[in-house]
């Protein structure tokens, strides 16, 4: 195996901000998407497709890693954001999934709060990786981190309600046990969003 012995700086960069493009990209359709609160087998098919590319541009980061004898930080780190970043993204596909196998009202209100919250913590993640290689733009950097933060505490809140309204309202529990997963899903979508925020913050702090 040849091994480039030239830092690839950019390259790693392109990749990750790719990765978390892509990533915003699959929130902003999945909220397009249940505007009219149903999933078709089409919208279905697309969240996967951008999940797919997803994993092929994390294989992609990790198989430079494998490549690259100096990497412009830390390979653990390198690999840390690009697998946290896919993870993200296999939540959303798994909703996406579940929505449509479930035949579920997507209009449901706490439900269309998460994806909103996930859709603007998508877009705050992808500002921080476009940004994060610019020395000069790392309080900027930091900004959207701590946006990401304040939209999980958010998501927090929405589950509470979430929860406490299904109980007292469902009578069916066989959509309680639906819903009750959706919405921990959706939950546990922005908490990876933080995670992502928390491997982008260490970075910093360790390159800084």
């Amino acid at each position: 195996m040849a091994i480039n012995f030239v830092p690839k700086e950019l390259k790693f960069f392109d990749f990750l901000t790719l990765q978390a493009e892509n990533l915003m990209k699959a929130a902003g359709f999945f909220k397009a998407a249940l505007k009219d609160g149903v999933l078709d087998e089409a919208e279905v098919q697309k969240i996967h497709d951008l999940e797919h590319e997803g994993d092929t541009l994390a294989h992609e980061i990790t198989d430079m890693l494998n490549r690259t004898f100096i990497t412009p930080i830390d390979r653990e780190d390198i690999y840390s954001l690009a697998n946290s970043l896919d993870d993200v993204l296999d939540l959303i596909n798994a909703m996406a999934g579940r929505v449509k196998l479930y035949k579920l009202d997507a209009r449901d209100e706490y439900f269309a709060q998460f994806i909103d919250l996930i859709d603007q913590a998508a877009a705050a993640l992808a500002n921080a990786v476009k940004h994060m290689h610019d020395t000069k733009r790392q309080r900027r950097v930091l900004d959207h981190c701590i946006e990401v933060n304040r939209i999980e505490n958010l998501g927090d809140s929405v589950r509470e309600k979430a929860i406490s309204h299904l109980f007292e309202t469902e009578k069916d529990p066989i959509m309680v046990i639906k819903w009750k997963e959706i919405y921990e899903t959706a939950e546990g979508t922005l908490d990876n969003c933080e995670h992502v925020a928390k491997v982008i913050e260490s970075i910093l702090v360790k390159n800084g």
